[in-house]
C-alpha cells in the first residue's frame, strides 16, 4: 500500500516537474518571420511559416528568419549599427585610397528561400548573420564598385550612384544564400586629413580650370562679336560708297539736263564741230 502511494507521488512529482519546465521549452514564431525547427538527431523537423508558439525539445533549436525588411547598418559611430565599435566599410578607390563609409543594407528572406538560408547559415542567429556573412559580402561589393571610381567621384559627383551599383553586385551574392537585397544606402564618408587636403587641392585646380574655360569662352564670344561688328561696318561702308557713286551719276545727269534746257540749239563756233550733248559732228 505504501509502495503504491510512493509510486503515485513520484508520478505526480514527475508530472509537476515537466509542467514547470514546459513554459521554458516553448518559443514563439513572431509575425513576419519564418521559423525552422532543427533537431540535433533528425535534422530539420518543421518549417514554420505562420506565427505560433512551438515546443522546442532538449536537442532542438528554433532558428528564425525575417520575411519583413531588416536594416543591417555598418557605421563608424561605435554606439550605432549592427556591430559594436567602428563597423564602417573600408572602401578602396581607383587611386588606392581607403575611405571608411557608413553603409546600410535593407534585406529579407523570402519564405521559399528559408531552407536555402538554413543550409548556408545553419544555426547562426540573425546577429551573427549580419555581423559576419552579410558584412563580408557588403564589403566585397562596395570595394568592387568603389575601385572603379576616383576619390573625388565617390565623395561628390558619383556618390548617388554608389548605392545602386553596390546593390547590383551584392544581390547575386546574397541570392545564393537565400537572402533578398531590397536596397543599399551609402551614408557618411570619412576621408583622412591627408585625403581631405588632396581633395581640396583637386577641387581648387578644378575650379581654376573651370574659370579658365569660362574666360576662354568669353574671349571667343568677344572675338566673334568684334568680327560680326566689323563685317557689319564693312557692309555698311560698301553700301554708303555705292550710294555715293549713284548720287554722283544722278548729279551729272541733272546738270546735263539743265545744260540741255539752256542750249539755244545753235552749233558752237569753236571746237571740232560736235553738236553739244550728242556725238554728231557738222560736216564742213
Amino acid at each position: 500500500m505504501m509502495r503504491r502511494y510512493l509510486s503515485r507521488g513520484g508520478l505526480v512529482a514527475l508530472t509537476l516537474g515537466l509542467w514547470l519546465l514546459l513554459p521554458g521549452c516553448t518559443q514563439q514564431v513572431p509575425p513576419a518571420t519564418v521559423g525552422v525547427l532543427f533537431d540535433g538527431n533528425r535534422g530539420i523537423t518543421q518549417t514554420l511559416l505562420q506565427p505560433r508558439v512551438v515546443w522546442v525539445g532538449p536537442y532542438q533549436r528554433l532558428i528564425l528568419y525575417p520575411t519583413a525588411i531588416q536594416n543591417a547598418t555598418y557605421v563608424k559611430n561605435a554606439r550605432e549599427g549592427a556591430i559594436q565599435g567602428d563597423a564602417s566599410i573600408q572602401a578602396s578607390t581607383a587611386e588606392g585610397a581607403i575611405l571608411p563609409m557608413d553603409v546600410t543594407v535593407a534585406w529579407h528572406v523570402q519564405p521559399d528561400d528559408v531552407l536555402k538560408a538554413f543550409q548556408e547559415f545553419g544555426t547562426a542567429d540573425l546577429g551573427q548573420i549580419e555581423a559576419l556573412y552579410l558584412r563580408w559580402a557588403t564589403s566585397a561589393a562596395v570595394n568592387t564598385v568603389s575601385g572603379n571610381h576616383s576619390i573625388f567621384d565617390v565623395i561628390s559627383k558619383d556618390r548617388a550612384q554608389i548605392g545602386p551599383e553596390v546593390k547590383a553586385k551584392l544581390s547575386p551574392i546574397l541570392a545564393r544564400w537565400g537572402m533578398t537585397v531590397d536596397n543599399v544606402y551609402i551614408g557618411e564618408i570619412y576621408p583622412s586629413q591627408e585625403i581631405q587636403s588632396k581633395i581640396q587641392d583637386s577641387m581648387a585646380k578644378r575650379n581654376e580650370l573651370e574659370q579658365k574655360r569660362i574666360e576662354l569662352q568669353q574671349a571667343q564670344t568677344e572675338a566673334r562679336t568684334i568680327t560680326i561688328k566689323a563685317e557689319q561696318q564693312a557692309a555698311q561702308n560698301r553700301l554708303l560708297a555705292s550710294q555715293g557713286d549713284i548720287a554722283l551719276k544722278l548729279k551729272r545727269v541733272e546738270l546735263r539736263q539743265l545744260a540741255i534746257r539752256k542750249w539755244n540749239g545753235a552749233p558752237p563756233l569753236v571746237g571740232d564741230g560736235t553738236i553739244p550733248f550728242t556725238n554728231l559732228q557738222l560736216t564742213r
